[in-house]
């Protein structure tokens, strides 16, 4: 199944997270772009150079790996790993759609991680706000090597700093 950034129906995301489909990656050439006007971006950037909510007048350096631990924090039984799979594919969707700034290098980790079956150890709740915030960041922490992935060895990715929060929420 080629995704592509668009076109990704329920049906997909069924059988993606069925794991009877290999996922492959069509063009990256709008996460590209996305990616190459974040790298222009000066002065304050929200999340890269500044904290998050309460804190986004507050100049922090390097924020990245401390914004990924604090939003990974959840609590409760892990989800299925078919509800984590589905997450990697649409998320791996969205990022192919642009608009997160994120390195696009990152795009062939996630698509190993949906093929190879692992998945991140994702708890029920954990977000306030936008729901998906731990989810993303504790798959982000895998891909760092910090939280191991479930089902086995599953990709790594040397993320940036500046890759926090586009792994984690600016897509939308």
């Amino acid at each position: 199944m080629e995704l592509d950034g668009a076109g990704l129906t329920c049906a997909k995301v069924a059988v993606l997270a069925s794991g009877t489909a290999r996922v492959s990656i069509g063009s990256t050439d709008r996460a590209r772009a996305a990616w190459r006007a974040a790298q222009e971006l000066t002065g304050p950037v929200y999340g890269q150079s500044t904290g998050v909510g309460a804190n986004k007048d507050t100049p922090v350096e390097d924020a990245g790996l401390g914004l990924l631990r604090s939003h990974a924090g959840g609590a409760g039984p892990l989800i299925s790993e078919v509800r984590a799979r589905a997450m990697l594919g649409v998320r791996l969707n969205q990022l192919l759609a642009g608009g997160s700034g994120l390195d696009p290098r990152v795009l062939p980790a996630l698509a190993e991680a949906v093929n190879s079956g692992v998945t991140p150890p994702v708890r029920k709740y954990g977000a306030i706000g936008t729901g998906d915030l731990t989810a993303l960041a504790t798959t982000a922490l895998c891909l760092l090597g910090e939280v191991p992935w479930r089902g086995g060895d599953g990709p790594a990715y040397p993320l940036g700093s500046a890759d926090a929060l586009p792994s984690s929420a600016r897509a939308r």
